[in-house]
């Protein structure tokens, strides 16, 4: 991975022509790290027909399954730049670990091979939930058993978490609603907790928000903002 790492890093500092060669490095480095983790996380036609909205880059499928109707397009997020948002919050085996839009469940893979307490997915379409939870039994070196929630994150039971990661998974009403959520959990079950947002479209809402504050953030090749969040000690 240390190739990947220097590609990558060469990339976000002098752009141009490094970032042409990280675009054409990543599908092989995907495809290694699939093959070494024995998962099949990769986006597809198959895939896009049930979650994605033909010819939008941003919009989901419609379904009535999401309250807020909300949805974003699947799309799994890079294996170094997961590593990275790891790494940074600094797991411990007490963190119980929520993907909210986990899609066919490529951070969870790599999150259950920490020693962690829990690891759960939450994913609003029936059929990605299933190659999520057929991807996490394939997983190889899994330290953590991987549960996968099939329901609109809104509905979702959250409140024992303490890492929760999100790759723009939806809009901004859903967003609202599953940050006062988890803003309620907090009274009936204090705790510290850390939120991770990828290519974070919504972060007038976390701002908005006066029981959180912005610890860290950092920028992807491709420009996206991958911010973190933790909640104030008062808010306990």
């Amino acid at each position: 991975m240390k190739f990947q790492r220097l590609v990558l890093e060469a990339g976000e500092n002098v752009g141009g022509n490094a970032r042409s060669i990280v675009k054409f490095v990543r599908p092989f480095w995907t495809a290694c790290n699939e093959l070494a983790l024995g998962i099949d996380t990769k986006s597809s036609p198959e895939i896009e027909k049930v979650a994605n909205l033909k010819g939008s880059e941003l919009r989901g499928a419609p379904t009535d399954r999401a309250k807020h109707r909300d949805n974003y397009a699947y799309a799994p997020p890079d294996y170094w730049y997961i590593r990275k948002t790891i790494s940074m919050v600094n797991l411990t085996p007490d963190d119980v670990v929520y993907d909210l839009g986990c899609g066919v469940g490529r951070f969870l893979c790599l999150v259950a091979r920490r020693r962690v307490r829990k690891c759960i997915g939450v994913e609003l379409f029936p059929f990605l939930c299933e190659r999520a939870r057929q991807n996490a039994g394939r997983l190889r070196w899994k330290k953590t058993e991987i549960e996968v929630v099939c329901a609109d994150v809104t509905s979702a039971d959250l409140s024992d978490g303490t890492f929760y990661f999100m790759f723009n998974p939806f809009g901004a009403k859903t967003m609202a609603e599953v940050l006062e959520n988890l803003r309620k959990s907090l009274v009936s079950k204090p705790r510290r907790i850390r939120i991770a947002y990828y290519n974070s479209m919504h972060d007038e809402i976390f701002r908005s928000c006066d029981w959180l504050e912005n610890f860290n953030r950092f920028h992807t090749n491709s420009g996206m903002a991958v911010t973190f969040w933790r909640n104030l000690e008062t808010s306990n």
